[in-house]
This record gives structure tokens, C-alpha cells and sequence, in this order.
């Protein structure tokens, strides 16, 4: 049997006028399986090239507002890249500290906000602890990749291992820090200036200010 000849007998649809109008589910299957306006409107003969125009057309829309809906949702559990924005601060260093952190997904749109309390701390403990923050609710959202933003280039240079950890309690945190990375099936660090940090910041201000013992979110 030639290819042309087997386009026109389809195992899904049986030859002859249809008993009652089709429906717009089948018709849409027949033009796939056939790539054929003219057989189409031949096969459906209760049908009019304005009427198969109109359901491709409603089929364009469905498709479009379908796209629009997943792209309003969140990326998936397990499959999630997320960029982290963190930042401490220390009032004294040491002295009052917090920590402030942004965790947005590849759009651009934020998906967490986090801040908290530290008590007494320096600024570089409290660097670290704000990344751990993040990185901890990274992966409750179920990231598998971060790429990971703050503006301490001493906390960026020891996670790369550009720098030594000399501080024993910083040490703590250092290896604490890259456990948690190593958990992701991918993470990048890095610097950027103050200015792209706002965000983080206020928050871990915040925090101080509000005497946030608590992660608020």
C-alpha cells in the first residue's frame, strides 16, 4: 500500500458521513493524521473552511493561554535553578547582627524572602549565616542548582578556596557552608558590589532593627 493511499484509510476514523457533528477534538486529530485541509472538509462534510479556520484558531488560543499559565507558576519542585541574594550585617563587628536574604528563580521574580535575628555576631559569622539561611531554604523549595550572590569578597574567596579560613568559629561555618552546596547538583558563588544588594541588606537590617529571633519569610 502506497503512503498516499494508506494518509486516506486511517485505523481512527471510519469513511462515510458522520451520524451527528464531530467534534472539534476529532477533527483537529484528522487534520494531523492527514496534513490535508481539502481531505478534512471532505471527510467532515457538515463543515465549512470557515468553520475548520475558527477551531484551529480556538486551538491557537488554548495552546497560547496554556503557555501563559505555566509560566505563571513557579519552577517545579526537583527541578528548580534559583538565584540567591544574601547579605549580614554587624552593628560594632562584633554586635548586633542579622542577616537578609533574596531567593529569586531565572525570571527575575522573587520566590523568597528571608530575615533573622542573630544576637551578638560579627559581620563575617554573620555573612555566613546568611548564606547557610538561603541555601537551607533553597532546598526545602526543591532547587537543584543556585548560583549564589553576596558583596563579602573575603566569604566569596574562602567558599571558592581562594582564601584560607584561619578563624576557628569561622572555620564552623566555612565547612558547614560547603556541605550544604555539595548537596545541590549545581552552585556558583559571587561577588557583586553593595549596590546590587540592596534588597538583602535592608532585610538583614531589618532584622536587627525588629529584633527578628525568628526566620520570617
Amino acid at each position: 500500500m502506497s503512503a498516499e493511499k494508506s494518509a486516506d484509510f486511517l485505523p481512527f476514523f471510519q469513511d462515510g458521513k458522520e451520524s451527528s457533528p464531530p467534534s472539534a477534538e476529532t477533527v483537529l486529530r484528522h487534520l494531523a493524521q492527514t496534513l490535508s485541509v481539502s481531505k478534512t472538509l471532505k471527510r467532515f462534510s457538515s463543515l465549512n473552511a470557515q468553520d475548520l479556520r475558527g477551531l484551529l484558531e480556538k486551538s491557537a488560543e488554548r495552546a497560547r493561554e496554556k503557555t501563559e499559565a505555566d509560566q505563571a507558576l513557579p519552577d517545579r519542585k526537583g527541578t528548580a535553578e534559583f538565584f540567591i541574594y544574601t547579605d549580614g550585617a554587624s552593628r560594632g563587628n562584633p554586635g548586633e547582627a542579622g542577616v537578609g536574604a533574596v531567593i529569586a528563580d531565572t525570571r527575575g521574580r522573587t520566590v523568597k524572602e528571608l530575615k533573622c535575628f542573630l544576637g551578638m555576631a560579627t559581620n563575617n559569622v554573620a555573612e555566613y549565616r546568611a548564606v547557610i539561611l538561603a541555601l537551607e531554604k533553597a532546598l526545602q523549595l526543591g532547587a537543584v542548582s543556585v548560583n549564589v550572590n553576596l558583596d563579602s569578597e573575603l566569604v566569596v574567596r574562602q567558599l571558592r578556596g581562594e582564601y584560607r579560613v584561619r578563624e576557628p568559629n569561622l572555620k564552623i561555618l566555612h565547612r558547614q557552608t560547603l556541605e550544604i552546596l555539595n548537596r545541590f547538583l549545581k552552585y556558583s558563588i559571587h561577588y557583586i558590589p553593595r549596590e546590587e544588594n540592596r534588597r538583602a541588606d535592608q532585610l538583614a537590617n531589618e532584622a536587627i532593627d525588629q529584633r527578628i529571633t525568628g526566620t520570617t519569610e
